[in-house]
């Protein structure tokens, strides 16, 4: 949120006191009007037809699957451990087996197996995906539960998840440029998971009909997701996970706990549900800051009604008076749950942890070459296709048509247009203009507060519009007396979520992935709803739109001009040369909202450069060109030929400067 004094500025405040607020509630309305939209599942029909749309549409969001590749799995060490006796069982203790293999060609897993000794017939396998615990894997917490379920007699493999521990390199956080090719941590991690499984399936000592699922925060999301869609896993139990959507729109998650558009399909209950009627144990912490169990609660009560179509008997919620934990009381819930449906008998185990040591997979690191999410994230890219080059001025004008529409579509599509409800709420004479303070309805919920600044001369003005990354109080005084020496007027406003309507900005960023509508596109909105509210002045002509302050800013900037012709030239302090590349954080650490360009599936319309040739033949003018691993200033270079070509093509190639 931006101080105070920024969001005022010389310009003053346009509103009584802050809407601080305004996003947060616009984006749990909007939340439910969107699940107010679906039917109630009353018979196993109906909701047959509903999981199977919420499935297919849930990989798609996921970014889909590879085809199978071979696991090359290897064993890289081996320890005997936890010698203790099982009177009854005929068992004593378990060994672990280190373990690399390849979820997809050079893309690595490092995992431990954690095998009981002295099995006679297959035994029950359970798959432990850890969650953001700073040691990962080697957390007391799941390690507790690895060698508890060892000692009980069911096998387990706990795999690291990516960037965590020996899998460091591969990256992890800050990884949203996934995204931008249609392509999500998540789904990356689904995968991972759904190839130990196949992993599991290979070894001759794991029952085969008798998988089960665990873990907590960040892997209960893991269990969810995986369960959801691996029919392999018989019982899951999702720990501190499995809560109402409405957390999704204030809560900081991590990229990987972040689906694309799954609002626009499917609660989190309603993923839960595709794991009916195989067995779903969902456990919660009442003191759980980050999952509410209020939210934990409303989700059970969904997943149970789904369940009483199957089987209730093989759905539980169960509470412990804990944070957010995976604690003893907690897993003894698990371990009965386990025992129930896939042991079929009361098993007894005692917990115990191993030395980190003792677990690494690959003690020298990941062999030379392996995958990253970068590299993952770059081949996806490469791997879209250009758009072919126009041959003539009417194709392009087909084809930009056409891109415009799929732009809006792929960005959420553009809402209703409603009632602009402009207030003046104040006016004043400066010297030689006058100041007019005034808010309007971008959309319903959604209030933009703007000054107009009007040369005081009795004539039809032209007018430059400000896009700022800060909001209106961001504009220099020195560039408005510019624009009005110039002749033009001035716009400036707060697009959501910034100045007066100040919010934090990751939460917002989120909240608006979950949704499906990017917040660049949500922002390029209130660009075309000023656009509405200067056209309906007769005192105002035409429209030049200015973007400054952070790429995100800009990109909004020309998101909008890209979809709405009303606009007739365009300035950008700067933009990235391609998006086809991955950031690095440390390099654009004076760049704003990095994390934000590279929305949902945008390459498969176009690179930033094919954006820009939809404003053609109108005036683009770029600042510069910034080279996102390195955050440096670059020339155009090839990603930008398809602009320049458009230009040229239209006869325009003077109106396209980059700087």
């Amino acid at each position: 949120m931006v101080a105070e004094s920024t969001a005022r500025g010389w310009l003053g405040k346009v509103l009584s006191e802050p809407y601080a607020d305004m996003m947060r509630q616009y984006f749990l309305l909007s939340l439910e009007r969107t699940l107010s939209q679906r039917e109630p599942i009353r018979d196993l029909r109906r909701w047959a037809a509903r999981r199977e749309e919420v499935r297919e549409k849930l990989i798609a969001a996921l970014g889909g699957f590879p085809e199978r590749t071979p696991l090359n799995a290897r064993l890289t060490g081996t320890h005997q451990l936890g010698r203790v006796a099982r009177s009854g069982h005929g068992q004593q203790g378990y060994r672990i087996e280190n373990l690399v293999f390849e979820s997809r060609p050079g893309f690595y897993v490092t995992a431990s197996v954690y095998v009981p000794e002295g099995l006679r017939r297959p035994a029950p396998a359970i798959l432990c995906p850890h969650g953001h615990w700073p040691k990962g894997r080697y957390q007391d917490v799941v390690q507790y539960r690895c060698s508890g379920l060892a000692n009980r007699g069911y096998i387990v493999l706990c795999p690291d998840a990516v960037g965590y521990n020996e899998r460091e390199p591969e990256g992890h956080f800050r990884c949203w440029h996934l995204l931008a090719a249609g392509q999500s941590l998540q789904g990356l991690m689904v995968w991972d998971n759904m190839r130990a499984i196949d992993y599991l399936c290979t070894r001759p000592e794991v029952d085969q009909e008798c998988i089960g699922c665990t873990g907590a925060s960040g892997g209960g999301n893991q269990t969810m997701y995986v369960s959801a869609l691996d029919e392999r896993i018989k019982a899951s139990v999702p720990v501190c996970s499995v809560e109402d959507i409405s957390v999704y729109m204030a809560v900081d998650l991590c990229s990987c706990e972040t689906v694309p558009g799954l609002a626009g399909f499917a609660d989190v209950s309603d993923v839960c549900s595709l794991i009916a009627p195989r067995a779903l144990l969902m456990i919660n912490g009442v003191l759980d800051s980050g999952f509410p169990i209020l939210a934990a609660r409303r989700a059970a009560e969904r997943i149970r009604r789904t369940y009483r179509l199957y089987d209730p008997r093989r759905f539980a919620a169960f509470e412990s008076y804990s944070g957010h934990d995976y604690n003893e009381e907690m897993r003894r819930a698990m371990y009965a749950w386990f025992d129930r449906w896939l042991m079929r008998r009361a098993t007894e185990g005692v917990e115990e942890l191993v030395e980190d040591e003792l677990l690494r997979a690959v003690p020298g690191g990941l062999p030379g070459g392996h995958a990253t999410l970068d590299s993952i994230y770059a081949g996806h890219a490469r791997a879209l296709p250009e758009a072919p080059m126009p041959q003539t001025a009417e194709d392009w004008e087909h084809r930009r048509r056409r891109s415009a529409d799929c732009l809006a579509e792929t960005l959420g599509g553009l809402p209703e247009r409603c009632d602009l409800d402009v207030r003046t709420l104040s006016s004043e004479l400066g010297e030689g203009y006058r100041l007019e303070r005034l808010s309007f309805r971008s959309e319903p919920n959604v209030i933009v507060p703007a000054v107009l600044l009007v040369p005081l001369a009795e004539a039809r003005r032209d007018v430059t519009l400000f896009l700022m990354s800060e909001g209106k109080g961001a504009l220099g005084q020195d560039d408005a007396q510019a624009e009005l020496g110039a002749g033009r007027a001035v716009l400036a406003f707060d697009p959501r979520g910034t100045g007066e309507t100040g919010c934090d900005e990751h939460l917002a960023f989120i909240a608006a992935t979950t949704l499906g509508r990017p917040l660049i596109a949500m922002r390029a909105w209130d660009v075309l709803r000023c656009l509405d509210y200067l056209s309906s002045r007769e005192d105002i002509g035409a429209v030049r739109l200015v973007g400054k302050g952070s790429l995100a800013a800009s990109m909004a900037a020309l998101v909008a001009a890209a979809i709405d012709r009303r606009i007739g030239s365009v300035e950008v302090g700067s933009l990235p040369q391609t998006l086809r590349e991955p950031y690095e954080a440390e390099g654009l650490h004076y760049v704003q909202d990095a994390d934000q360009l590279y929305m949902h599936d945008i390459l498969k319309v176009g690179d930033v450069a094919y954006l820009a040739a939809l404003l053609a033949p109108r005036p683009l003018r770029v600042g510069r060109l910034i080279d996102m691993r390195s955050g440096g200033r670059v020339a155009a270079g090839e990603a930008w030929r398809v602009a320049r070509q458009v230009y040229a093509l239209l006869g325009e190639a003077e109106s396209l400067s980059l700087g």
